[in-house]
């Protein structure tokens, strides 16, 4: 069992080095990473850097573009947050919403790692399932991904002792990002803790078959978290209750940033245009 769990975090960093391309590094850098106040360094120009850093004497040496490196005004934590629920087993074209949050927290992780930044990590479905307290290195990176590579412990989710432990544990305005298809209620007092002490992201996973009962015919299907059975399809689409789950007006009232991934090809893409929003800011 533990070499097999061995061979799966080899295989998902395989997978994570692949879809973290410059594109995704440079966005990471804009998205999260502070402004700095010393010079540590001179290094090549990846893209999403500040162009006010270039080094025009360095670059016309060198003949490519380099950046100065500025020592940051803090010492970044980004923490990630994985729902390992059952409901994230879902997805049509071979692609789940479980493997989404893997790739997506597996991708960031990397990204982190080269960007020297300190990662965390807390699994969560019912409970907290696992928890990584915040380290760097190559190590911690083979931690996390043997940890996103776990099994869930229970059908319903609950998202509050992990949003606790992110208030309670992290240093003050750790990046924090909930990967999940956020379908628990509201987490309350935990949820705005986290949200006032640090930066809190919020992914929402998508798939396409999401909205698939505005095509098909009605069908009987059962909950994987509930266990509770319904109807679902386009006649009973006026029957059938809201989608329970974290809306982003309210998400958006604590000043989290939400973002949605889609499962399969998408996804990459989908999470570096999160990042270079984030770059942006509202509006």
């Amino acid at each position: 069992m533990r070499a097999q769990a061995v061979r799966d975090a080899r295989a998902l960093r395989i997978r994570a080095h692949r879809d973290t391309s410059t594109l995704l590094t440079g966005a990471y850098v804009s998205a999260f990473r502070g402004s700095g106040l010393t010079f540590e360094e001179l290094r090549d120009y990846v893209p999403g850097d500040d162009v006010r850093r270039i080094e025009w004497n360095a670059t016309a040496r060198l003949n490519r573009p380099i950046v100065k490196r500025m020592r940051e005004e803090r010492d970044l934590v980004l923490a990630l947050l994985v729902d390992q629920s059952d409901s994230l087993d879902f997805g049509f074209g071979g692609h789940t919403k479980r493997d989404a949050v893997r790739r997506a927290a597996a991708a960031l992780a990397v990204t982190a790692v080269r960007a020297q930044d300190r990662i965390a990590l807390a699994t969560f479905s019912d409970g907290l399932l696992e928890v990584l307290p915040p380290a760097g290195g190559p190590l911690q990176l083979l931690r996390v991904l043997s940890a996103l590579e776990g099994s869930s412990a229970g059908r319903a989710t609950d998202a509050r002792p992990a949003l606790a432990w992110a208030a309670d544990t992290l240093p003050r305005h750790s990046i924090v990002v909930v990967l999940s298809d956020l379908l628990f209620p509201d987490p309350g007092e935990a949820l705005r803790r986290c949200a006032l002490k640090h930066e809190l992201c919020m992914l929402r996973v998508a798939d396409p078959a999401d909205d698939a009962s505005r095509r098909m015919a009605p069908v009987r299907v059962r909950s994987a978290e509930s266990g509770r059975r319904s109807v679902w399809g386009r006649r009973s689409r006026r029957k059938q209750p809201a989608a329970r789950g974290l809306g982003d007006t309210l998400l958006r009232s604590l000043h989290a940033d939400v973002g949605r991934l889609w499962t399969g090809s998408r996804l990459i893409p989908s999470l570096q245009r999160f990042l270079e929003a984030r770059t942006r800011g509202p509006g």
